[in-house]
């Protein structure tokens, strides 16, 4: 499965790390730069980072419009200044059916109608995502959209169970 970043973590000034959410476990898990890039050079899907043409672990922009530095206890505060005036980013992780299945920086887990994704979008506090020129939502975490698929399988098998 994928991984897919959502906060990173420091101490003082230095990185220590990264929050990120696990597709596999739905879950999130703690890696460091070191580990990200190990996965990366194995081929395992890590969406939000790149190595760029030295070999070093870098944000992928076109992934990540912005994401959230946890400095401490219930401090979040954006990576890039911008004028994104949110304190907290939502990551798109999957579809099932007609809404989006997204996670938080502070770990909310869940779905989200297209209208408010689309609103977040505007807002620039939404990652995984892209709108093409007709105001339509491409997703970017094509191993994640996979998996979901199953989820709407099971949720079709059985109408009577809560969308997962």
């Amino acid at each position: 499965m994928c991984k897919v970043l959502i906060n990173e973590v420091m101490l003082g000034k230095r990185s220590v790390g990264f929050e990120c959410y696990s597709s596999e476990n739905k879950e999130m898990v703690g890696m460091t730069a070191k580990q990200v890039k190990n996965a990366i050079k194995a081929g395992n899907k890590v969406f939000g980072f790149q190595l760029d043409s030295s070999g070093q672990l870098t944000v992928d922009r076109n992934f990540c419009n912005n994401y959230m530095v946890k400095t401490g206890i219930g401090s979040l505060s954006p990576k890039f200044e911008s004028d994104c005036i949110v304190n907290i980013m939502y990551t798109v992780v999957g579809k099932v059916g007609t809404e989006y299945e997204v996670v938080s920086s502070r770990f909310f887990h869940g779905m989200m109608a297209e209208e408010k994704i689309k609103t977040l979008h505007e807002l620039g506090a939404i990652n995984g995502i892209k709108m093409d020129s007709k105001g339509k939502i491409q997703m970017l975490c094509s191993a994640v959209k996979s998996s979901t698929k199953e989820a709407v399988n099971k949720t079709e098998m059985n109408p009577t169970s809560p969308t997962e």
